[in-house]
């Protein structure tokens, strides 16, 4: 609720700013000498106070005052507000219908004694002075804003609506209310009329595109239960059907659907888009690599599939070869497969495709390439050479880095622990300020976390926790706790060494090794160094595909060491296991709505709210 009043106001604050031109002007104050002045601001604030502990009467005599010396608008206004709280309201009328007739362009006196006699049950003479009003309103944008807005202002929004109906009519397609429509229901929640309004100013002025794209995307944060979502999910798909050539439809359909995370929606759109226009290649091409990054890799290869099927004089053949092939990997690697002759096929696959790539995509390719033959085809020599190679090809910064960190991430999984930590610098040092050094500062940190150098690691985390990317920060932020944790428990460091040693392998792929280490520190660790060591064991399982061992693991952390900084990421991977795996959906919300409610400053809590919501 509080949410929603919030909302109401920023939307009132939008209804002001929109107001254009020179309207509901006040009468002008009275000139004053410095003694007058320093009387009136005593009084104003000795108002201000008994107003605020709801002495009206006092309040208002004072506002009475106020006003006769200053003739200032704003002490009217107040004094009209105590009469009202004071149901003063034979007072409130004759003050209001003297304020009209000496300023007939004070528009808020008229609508304000529109609302006195609502308040009083006169409906019949309310009638008759909101008639009066619409018979007169004059064809001036500015003025029906600021006479809709002083209705709204009193919760009187059917006649603030009726006011913008009317000034549609009368400015005849010069300026449309349309957007301000949209915004009273909007704050009414009466969401279906709201987007019909947005819908109509869309398709009056396409330029506002944005604008109401970001209207939407505000409905949206507001939505607890779904429900907005839902009905504009029904509203956008009758639109685009109902008017299939209206292009910013389209565009928003493919927006929304985004946000919903419906990506085969979004991309049926813009491939419908693409048929009328022929220019969605890019916008294609960047969906298909959002559904890689999200596991949806049949929905990433049709995008892929699209583009290449124009032929390989498009500008984004290359691109999406690549894509198609990187996503053939990943759901490899996903799928935990070990067949070693899948991955030979793979990277028969990308020896190919180099003949048909441009030197722009040599580097994608090359990555993927070096990552198959050093991680699944035990050829480490070659893919060192082939990086090696490709890093003298390439010109651009960007490229070099991208590389270097793959053969050193390749080093260090070899053993080779200061060839890795020197290439890490160069890219650090290359990239100092960009996405790419922070993540090569990180796994420098984290090489010397795997070989006991904490206080070096230590000293780069703590740079690292206010990295710009949110993954990088948050990561540093754990491994900083893992170390900072365990040393704090136990000075000779001995746990650490263990939790660090596990960790190594792991990144090595030696996991049956890690397993056996585990092990130990699951049965004569602390309570810092158990928790990691569970979870470590959770995520092996979850990788080979036992759920139900790995699950298990997880929600031993939460119920033995609930106050562990891992405790709401094991819940976290709990509920994502019943959610996608076990398919126990009751199970999955149970353990979403215990992230929510015991770990609310949790990194996890947005997306579990957005999973719970949607289960």
């Amino acid at each position: 609720m509080k949410h929603r009043w919030i909302f109401v106001l920023l939307i009132n604050v939008a209804f002001v700013l929109s107001a254009s031109g020179q309207v509901d002007m006040p009468p002008k104050g009275k000139k004053l000498d410095a003694r007058q002045k320093e009387q009136i601001q005593i009084d104003d604030q000795l108002a201000t106070q008994y107003y605020r502990e709801q002495d009206y009467e006092k309040a208002r005599d004072l506002y009475a005052k106020l006003y006769e010396k200053s003739g200032q608008t704003g002490y009217f206004q107040q004094l009209i507000e105590c009469l009202i709280n004071l149901k003063d309201y034979d007072r409130a009328e004759k003050e209001l219908k003297s304020m009209a007739k000496k300023n007939p362009t004070y528009y808020k006196a008229v609508a304000d004694l529109v609302y006195v006699y609502t308040l009083q049950g006169k409906s019949d003479k309310a009638k008759r002075q909101f008639n009066e009003i619409m018979k007169d309103l004059p064809a001036n944008a500015g003025i029906i804003r600021s006479i809709s807005y002083a209705f709204q202002n009193r919760g009187l929004n059917d006649m603030a609506m009726s006011v913008l109906e009317k000034g549609n009519t009368l400015l005849d397609g010069k300026e449309t209310f349309f957007m301000d429509q949209a915004y009273l229901n909007q704050s009414s929640a009466n969401y279906q009329e709201a987007f019909r309004y947005y819908f109509l100013e869309l398709e009056a002025h396409p330029g506002q595109y944005n604008n109401i794209r970001n209207r939407l995307q505000t409905m949206m944060f507001y939505d607890v239960n779904n429900s907005i979502s839902d009905e504009l999910r029904i509203a956008l798909l009758r639109q685009t059907q109902d008017k299939p050539d209206n292009l910013e439809y389209a565009q928003l359909l493919v927006w929304f659907a985004l946000q919903q995370e419906d990506y085969d929606i979004a991309l049926a759109q813009c491939q419908s888009i693409d048929r009328k226009t022929h220019d969605q290649d890019a916008q294609i091409n960047n969906l298909a690599g959002i559904c890689l990054n999200n596991k949806q890799f049949d929905i990433a290869k049709q995008g892929y599939d699209y583009i290449l099927d124009k032929g390989k004089s498009g500008p984004f053949y290359g691109q999406a070869l690549t894509g198609t092939i990187k996503a053939d990997y990943l759901r490899l690697k996903a799928e935990n497969n070990a067949d070693a002759k899948a991955y030979e096929r793979l990277s028969k696959r990308i020896n190919d495709a180099y003949n048909d790539i441009n030197s722009n995509d040599l580097t994608r390719l090359t990555l993927i390439q070096a990552d198959i033959m050093a991680y699944q085809l035990d050829q480490t020599d070659e893919a060192v050479s082939l990086l090696t190679k490709t890093v003298e090809q390439v010109g651009g910064k960007q490229d070099k880095a991208e590389l270097k960190l793959k053969l050193a991430d390749i080093y260090l999984h070899e053993d080779e622990v200061w060839e890795a930590t020197l290439l890490y610098s160069q890219v650090d040092k290359s990239m100092k300020e960009e996405p790419l050094g922070h993540e090569a500062r990180f796994k420098n940190a984290q090489l010397r976390y795997f070989i006991g150098e904490y206080e070096w690691a230590e000293s780069q985390l703590k740079v690292l926790k206010a990295a710009t990317s949110k993954l990088i920060a948050n990561d540093a932020m754990t491994l900083s706790l893992v170390i900072k944790d365990n040393l704090e428990v136990d000075s000779t460091g001995m746990e650490l060494n263990r939790l660090a040693r596990v960790d190594y392998r792991i990144y090595q792929q030696r996991e049956d090794e890690a397993i056996t280490l585990l092990d130990v520190i699951i049965a004569n660790g602390n309570e810092v160094s158990k928790p990691h060591a569970l979870f470590r064991k959770g995520e092996i399982a979850e990788k080979r595909k036992e759920f139900e061992t790995a699950e298990q693991l997880y929600l031993q952390i939460v119920e033995q060491y609930p106050e562990s900084y891992m405790a709401d990421a094991a819940l976290m991977h709990a509920a994502l296991i019943e959610q996608n795996h076990l398919k126990n959906k009751e199970l999955a919300k149970q353990h979403y709505e215990k992230l929510i409610d015991e770990y609310p400053t949790s990194i996890y809590t947005a997306q579990a709210k957005k999973n719970y919501r949607k289960l």
